[in-house]
């Protein structure tokens, strides 16, 4: 089913410029912000950046990622922008001591890794709001790809909207999956979760969670306006956030002890937005990475 726009692979991305011509920052763009600081902090510990090989899946027109690694002196010992639209690296890259590698205009299941960087194995990777942006079957075709250009024990972090049913998905979505369907579709094709966040959540969806934090919430909602509130408290509580952030390390096959989410064909109700997601069960054809006992 394609979006509302029509389209079943939606190029459509975020930028600053998008945001400042709003007049204000939008809880989307915080988010996004935090996502690539996120993974600035875990470089800049123990100095990972020094040996990082970072692959960007969905790197977008700006290289965000790559921008802030480098305005923040913490530029990896390789970094690779994959990106389906057509472009070109940004022009603060130029003439710059970091030089991010690109490809671009192209599909990223269909990039042979033999072909690049000589077959370089990236002990990082990201994929920030891109699985939304495709049909079920393509997003599982990426997860497949994405370990072919992995080294062992590499870090993996995907971040995806969490669709409910009752909100419905944005008109640029091709399919949004929910909190259990994601986490699940991850753990089937062999990716172990480490850690997840929130990192954006309506405040009415997380308020009756807040316990002792309600004093807290009531102080900072006194001075925040709710764009910076529902990125504040949804790493807390993932399960009720709009959108999560995956820290993920990819390892074949999981044992059911592993495993923090049901298997994706033993989850109920409808798992996405598309009328297509029943094909996030397929995968099971191509990857049946739990074990049963």
């Amino acid at each position: 089913m394609a979006n509302a726009r029509g389209k079943e692979i939606d190029n459509t991305h975020l930028s600053i410029d998008q945001a400042e011509a709003r007049g204000f920052i939008h809880r989307d763009y915080i988010a996004h912000c935090l996502r690539w600081t996120h993974v600035s902090k875990y470089l800049h510990l123990q100095a990972r950046y020094k040996t990082a090989r970072v692959i960007d899946i969905g790197c977008g027109k700006d290289m965000p990622l790559a921008r802030m690694l480098y305005t923040s002196r913490l530029a990896p010992e390789k970094y690779l922008g994959i990106e389906y639209n057509k472009m070109d690296i940004p022009e603060m890259f130029k003439n710059s001591s970091f030089k991010p590698d690109l490809i671009a205009g192209v599909d990223f299941t269909t990039i042979d890794q033999n072909n690049v960087a000589g077959g370089l194995q990236y002990n990082y990777s990201t994929c920030f709001e891109v699985l939304e942006h495709v049909e079920p079957i393509k997003a599982i075709a990426i997860l497949d790809h994405l370990p072919k250009f992995l080294a062992q024990n590499s870090v993996s972090w995907f971040s995806t909207p969490c669709w409910d049913e009752k909100v419905g998905a944005a008109a640029n979505h091709v399919n949004e999956m929910t909190y259990e369907a994601f986490g699940s579709l991850l753990e089937e094709m062999g990716y172990k979760i480490l850690k997840h966040w929130g990192t954006f959540a309506s405040i009415k969806d997380y308020k009756t969670e807040l316990n002792g934090l309600q004093d807290t919430f009531d102080k900072l909602r006194e001075y925040y306006d709710s764009n910076y509130l529902a990125t504040i408290f949804a790493p807390l509580f993932p399960h009720k956030a709009r959108n999560v952030l995956w820290e993920t390390q990819y390892v074949g096959k999981l044992k059911l002890e592993e495993r923090l989410f049901k298997p994706i064909n033993k989850l109920e109700g409808r798992l996405g937005s598309s009328d297509k997601w029943r094909d996030l069960v397929k995968c099971l054809e191509c990857a049946r990475n739990y074990v049963r006992t």
